[in-house]
């Protein structure tokens, strides 16, 4: 360690004292809280990390002790999410500190194992595969994107289509629906507010962010069925979607950081259903040599099924969305991070 004053628990800053809670509470909820931050935030923590070696053990200590004071010695559940929201307050500023700890509160409160619903997606499918559309799309604006995506790709496609067309008009919820909805599912829509949130959710935005989430095939025929129902309902979705084609608009520097995360043995069927231009731009991005053991392989390789393609352009999807999540690249940038 390089010598030189550490700092002490009075000096340390806001986003010093939500980095040290985060690394304690360990990389899920770390991921969980930063996945709902902008890049500059991102940036505050993750430097205020990088930075932790120059913190005192002292220090580190007191803000810990602080964490499970206020705990009062009990496991991570509402009490920890409180606790969350203290420190993203110091260093974020209420008005976004609450908007992070609002949609963080809802995913923690959806993987509570207490919760009156299983957390399971295939087990929460099955046990609102009665229900209508309207009541799904309810409860997808409480449900994490993946979550939601999840349980979708158990139910019954046509009931899973109008469940995320609902759920993309879903602009104004009568307090009549959001009981009913805690009626079924008590401990999902727990809060006092919950209406308050529940009306300010949903949209094409929120609706493509699920769809993202799911295999590309599914996705499509989804969009199909919303196609024939509302073409401009469709068209505001499809604006917000994330494609295979969106990679190759990423910065180099992104697109190279999604390539060293893709198994060598998924490029080539991904790149089967690709135009040139696309193939063009991932070839940019690896070394030369890789280079041209790919395109030999899509020269001279055996032909394989539309299908396998499509489920390896998938994949690299679901890579892409997993380092946006991580702050690791951001989703439609085409400029450098610095």
């Amino acid at each position: 360690m390089v010598a030189g004053r550490q700092a002490a628990p009075a000096a340390l800053s806001g986003a010093e004292r939500v980095a040290i809670v985060l690394r304690e509470l360990g990389e899920d909820i770390a991921i969980a809280v930063m996945r709902q931050m902008d890049e500059t935030a991102i940036g505050r923590i993750t430097g205020a990390m990088a930075r932790l070696n120059r913190v005192s053990a002292d220090a580190r200590e007191e803000v810990l002790r602080n964490f499970e004071a206020d705990l009062g010695g009990g496991g991570l559940g509402e009490d920890a999410l409180r606790y969350i929201n203290r420190v993203l307050v110091s260093a974020l500023g209420e008005v976004r500190a609450q908007e992070i700890f609002g949609r963080l509160s809802r995913g923690e409160r959806a993987q509570t194992q207490g919760s009156g619903f299983a957390a399971d997606p295939r087990t929460l499918a099955m046990q609102m595969a009665g229900e209508r559309p309207q009541t799904l799309a309810l409860l997808l604006a409480q449900l994490p994107h993946e979550t939601g995506a999840a349980m979708l790709s158990f139910l019954p496609e046509p009931l899973a289509a109008e469940a995320i067309y609902r759920f993309t008009t879903l602009d104004a919820v009568s307090p009549e629906a959001v009981r009913e909805l805690r009626e079924m599912m008590s401990e999902l829509a727990n809060s006092e507010d919950g209406g308050k949130r529940l009306a300010n959710l949903g949209g094409a935005k929120q609706a493509a962010d699920i769809l993202n989430h799911l295999q590309i095939g599914l996705s499509e025929r989804m969009m199909g069925a919303i196609e024939q129902k509302d073409h401009e309902t469709a068209e505001k979705i499809r604006e917000n979607l994330f494609t295979f084609l969106d990679l190759s608009g990423m910065s180099d520097r992104m697109l190279q950081i999604v390539l060293r995360e893709v198994p060598s043995d998924r490029l080539a069927p991904a790149l089967r259903l690709a135009d040139e231009a696309v193939r063009q731009r991932f070839f940019q991005n690896m070394s030369v040599r890789t280079a041209e053991v790919l395109q030999e392989e899509l020269r001279s390789g055996p032909p394989i099924r539309s299908s396998e393609a499509i489920a390896a352009q998938s994949e690299i999807l679901e890579i892409a969305l997993r380092l946006a999540a991580e702050g690791r690249i951001a989703i439609n940038a085409t400029e450098e991070m610095v």
